[in-house]
């Protein structure tokens, strides 16, 4: 589902991917003008925004209830699980996790200048000099490190490793300071890094050679490449690990990058904003083009959609479906069509994963919540010291039947490769 907000206020229309027709009554609700929308959790009907007021707002989308969550926001992020972090000028912290507003009892010791909603935690770069990178909970101490100057930095869905950007590589560390950090010496100077949503690689673009360097996080060097004509100056990534945009170093236009096979499928036009261009949850890609919102299929750079006079209004990509309009039994019912596999095929064996996390109990329920819905989940123990307790349905034996399952489960997902 794609989200329409009018960045002068209003109410929120909807739109069914991949054609991008408009679904009249599926979100209610008006909001007021909004500067940039943190995100929608699926399992409370929540959209969180942060408004010209600097305001943090919760709109319900089933229901049309606004509520104001926190005022004078420096910074507010959603985390994997839902949960909404937002830190104010006096650096007080307020969650909102299951539709309960928490704040914290101690303030952030400095303002965060980044925001990452991590695993039950926050993870925070404070605005200082050095700068310093903090993770916090309510009830517990913040740990801090010392973040080396300049540079562009990445966490993982997860918050567990954060990759920053030096002038000789990228310096992988871990927010709570379970482990010693890690450096990756890179020959050109690294300019922007993202994670893999398994957060098993990471991709750096470089500052002067053109294309991307590969990284293994657990084998700590550069594995492979992706070919580009130029340098890029931003990399986005799919939320499902198929497809990875680049914004080249000069002109308004994005790549899009196969990334199973590691080969450029094209270039399309389009301005870069915090929210687009996007890949869909359900694959499609997402882009401005001067006043319109266009819908591509990334394999083909074939148009499938266009909102007229969409481009200059705020939108979020959503696995989230109306009321009634997710059943766990659509998801039972494809698993029937595709079992799950005993034997490893071409590019098998790959999982649908739903969550990753150090904490095996939290893991375990999940699955057994996933399973009492009628889904065949199941935890994946670590595989090294650094990975965590994967929740996960499969295996299957090819990606097509891994990605059509975890499309119909109405909640964020990635496509998970033992040893890749």
């Amino acid at each position: 589902m794609a989200i329409r907000i009018a960045a002068k206020g209003g109410p929120l229309r909807a739109y069914r991917l991949p054609g991008l027709v408009e679904v009249p009554g599926a979100v209610r609700g008006k909001l007021p003008p909004v500067r940039r929308v943190v995100g929608l959790d699926p399992e409370t009907d929540l959209l969180f925004a942060v408004t010209q007021k600097r305001e943090v707002v919760a709109l319900d989308v089933a229901g049309g209830r606004l509520d104001t969550v926190a005022t004078a926001v420096e910074q507010a992020a959603l985390g994997p699980d839902g949960t909404l972090y937002a830190v104010d000028d006096k650096r007080r912290v307020v969650t909102v996790a299951r539709r309960v507003r928490l704040a914290w009892p101690q303030p952030l010791v400095g303002v965060p200048r980044e925001l990452f909603g991590a695993d039950q935690r926050l993870v925070a770069v404070l605005a200082q000099d050095p700068p310093k990178m903090i993770a916090a909970a309510p009830d517990q101490p913040p740990a801090t490190r010392t973040l080396p100057p300049g540079g562009d930095l990445a966490a993982t869905r997860w918050g567990d490793l954060v990759a920053v950007a030096t002038d000789s590589g990228v310096l992988l560390m871990d927010p709570i300071d379970r482990r010693e950090p890690a450096f990756v010496p890179l020959e050109d100077h690294p300019r922007a890094v993202v994670f893999s949503p398994s957060g098993h690689r990471i991709y750096v673009a470089r500052r002067t050679g053109p294309g991307l360097a590969v990284v293994d996080r657990y084998e700590r060097r550069e594995i492979d490449g992706v070919a580009l004509p130029t340098p890029a100056a931003t990399i986005r990534m799919d939320p499902a690990g198929r497809w990875l945009l680049a914004r080249p170093s000069v002109g308004d236009s994005a790549w899009v990058v196969d990334l199973p096979t590691r080969t450029l499928v094209g270039a399309v036009a389009t301005s870069w904003s915090v929210e687009l261009p996007a890949i869909g949850p359900d694959g499609s890609l997402l882009v401005r083009q001067r006043n319109d919102l266009v819908a591509y299929r990334p394999d083909s750079l074939t148009e499938i959609g266009r909102v007229a006079s969409g481009g200059g209004d705020l939108w979020t990509l959503t696995t989230w479906r109306p009321r009634g309009g997710y059943r766990p039994t659509l998801v039972a019912e494809a698993q029937a069509a595709t079992p799950a596999v005993d034997s490893v095929g071409p590019e098998g064996p790959l999982y649908v994963q739903v969550s990753t996390s150090q904490n095996e109990s939290w893991s375990s329920g999940l699955a057994q919540q996933l399973s009492r819905a009628g889904l065949a989940a199941k935890v994946l123990p670590p595989q090294t010291p650094d990975d965590g307790y994967r929740v996960v349905l499969g295996p299957y034996s090819t990606r097509a039947q891994a990605e059509e399952i975890g499309r119909k489960l109405g909640r964020p997902f990635w496509i998970y490769q033992p040893g890749q």
